[in-house]
């Protein structure tokens, strides 16, 4: 698997593409539906939370979440229903989707 961070396109709610720091590893899956980079589009602003799918280890009984890129790709719809994480002590750990958190935009004060 790949190690690090790379920027992706995450496509907000509005249709407006933002650069995204995320995981290699979950870059590298189609389910999670981060784009390709897109030169000079903004960073997504500090007060804007992305979207995320959350779930449970059918084995372990962890608890964990991801970010997708996109109200279309399959972890979001549904279409996929589980997606893996890395535990602290490197073992991959597959997630049974149980629901999902929309975006949230916070407006400065």
């Amino acid at each position: 698997m790949p190690r690090g961070f790379v920027y992706r396109t995450y496509v907000a709610d509005d249709g407006v593409p933002f650069q995204l720091q995320v995981d290699a590893d979950h870059a590298a899956d189609p389910n999670r539906g981060w784009g390709a980079t897109i030169p000079g589009a903004d960073l997504l602003p500090r007060r804007f939370r992305p979207r995320e799918v959350f779930g449970v280890s059918p084995t372990s009984g962890r608890e964990a979440s991801t970010r997708v890129g996109t109200t279309t790709c399959a972890l979001w719809t549904g279409a996929a229903t589980t997606f893996t994480v890395e535990a602290t002590d490197g073992t991959i750990d597959t997630i049974t989707r149980t629901g999902r958190k929309g975006e949230r935009r916070r407006l400065a004060s």
